[in-house]
């Protein structure tokens, strides 16, 4: 994937910081034309920070903890002077 939309990957993110979701609830809740979509999900399972068992996609350990670190730093820069 040559450029990433970061507003993207922090809504994919996003949606699985609420919970699980098997493939199809996720790709209609993420907005994105289908092909986007795989091609996001993709990259996100190869950096390591989202997974799939049992039918279900969710954050690995270092998914959640670095899609907590930015929404902080969001929140940070938006709410916090």
């Amino acid at each position: 994937m040559d450029k990433v939309d970061i507003d993207v990957v922090i809504r994919i993110l996003s949606l699985l910081m609420e919970r699980p979701m098997r493939k199809t609830e996720f790709w209609r809740l993420s907005r994105l034309n289908y092909h986007s979509f795989q091609k996001y999900l993709q990259l996100l399972v190869e950096k390591g920070l989202v997974a799939e068992r049992d039918g279900f996609y969710y954050l690995t350990e270092r998914g959640a903890k670095e899609a907590l670190s930015i929404l902080e730093w969001l929140r940070r820069i938006f709410y916090f002077k």
